[in-house]
């Protein structure tokens, strides 16, 4: 009798346990941040409410995490203060609401439908078929490293040509923009390179540095890195711009499919003659 209750015992066991692993459920403990007057503020909620704000803002609210919590609260302080005021019954709340909502649900649909076929396969095949679209001038791929006095330029210099790493230079002596990247400023073709750099940079050879150049912003030292000729660009150089081509073309063909499946009618008389305050 103990037996049979003990293995039944276990097989009931056994079905929660299956219940949590299939459906997710999670018996971790919520983890109160803040509580204003009832209105708690959860680690959930935090987490949340970040996933939904852009990377920049995100990078930044997580580089400060007691300011952002004081954004969320100080957000219920005033929403409080907003519905003693009756704001939510405003015609203008409602339709900013309703706005905000339609303008979600259409962004959201789009997310969706361009994750399922702007797929790396596909734009690769719209690559192969465009080729001759994506052409690329010469192109150089440069380091390089500013100092505010030509003595520190000569002296960084120094070191680089006796073989000390340029990219450790960089980070350490640079006051440039992409010190943090070693000074490297990826390929780029002459009009997108500071005339300074250009002219220097297309006469030198791969592995070559030189310097100082007089600026208006300080002394550089440069450092040729690699070399490309004109031709067809490679796919992962221009990755984000066929993405994004190829969206709009996803996107043109799935209005035109959409529009025909209902009844659009345009007044463009009325629309000329409409006036607004």
């Amino acid at each position: 009798m103990r037996e049979a209750l003990r293995m039944k015992a276990l097989r009931y066991w056994a079905v929660i346990v299956a219940v949590v692993v299939t459906c997710g459920i999670s018996f971790a403990e919520t983890k109160e941040l803040a509580n204003v007057d009832g209105f708690v503020v959860t680690d959930d909620y935090f987490k949340q409410r970040l996933s939904l704000m852009p990377a920049f803002a995100r990078t930044q609210a997580l580089k400060d995490k007691e300011k952002f919590l004081d954004r969320l609260i100080n957000e219920e302080l005033f929403i409080r203060a907003a519905k003693k005021m009756d704001l939510q019954d405003r015609e203008d709340y409602k339709l900013k609401t309703e706005t905000y909502s339609r303008e979600l649900l259409a962004d959201m649909y789009l997310r969706q439908y361009l994750s399922e076929k702007n797929t790396e396969d596909v734009q690769k095949k719209y690559y192969e078929e465009h080729k001759k679209e994506y052409s690329s001038p010469e192109l150089v791929r440069i380091s390089a490293i500013r100092t505010k006095t030509e003595e520190e330029a000569k002296e960084v210099l120094e070191k680089a040509e006796k073989g000390e790493d340029f990219a450790g230079l960089a980070e350490k002596y640079s006051s440039g923009p992409n010190a943090d990247k070693g000074g490297d400023f990826g390929f780029r073709d002459r009009k997108t390179l500071r005339k300074e750099y250009g002219d220097v940079a297309f006469s030198m050879k791969v592995g070559e540095i030189r310097g100082p150049i007089k600026a208006q912003d300080g002394y550089h030292i440069i450092k040729l890195t690699a070399r490309r000729d004109a031709g067809i660009a490679p796919f992962e150089d221009v990755k984000k711009r066929v993405e994004n081509e190829y969206g709009r073309k996803l996107i043109d063909e799935k209005i035109a499919e959409l529009g025909k499946a209902v009844k659009i009618h345009v007044d463009s008389a009325e629309l000329k003659n409409l006036k607004i305050d």
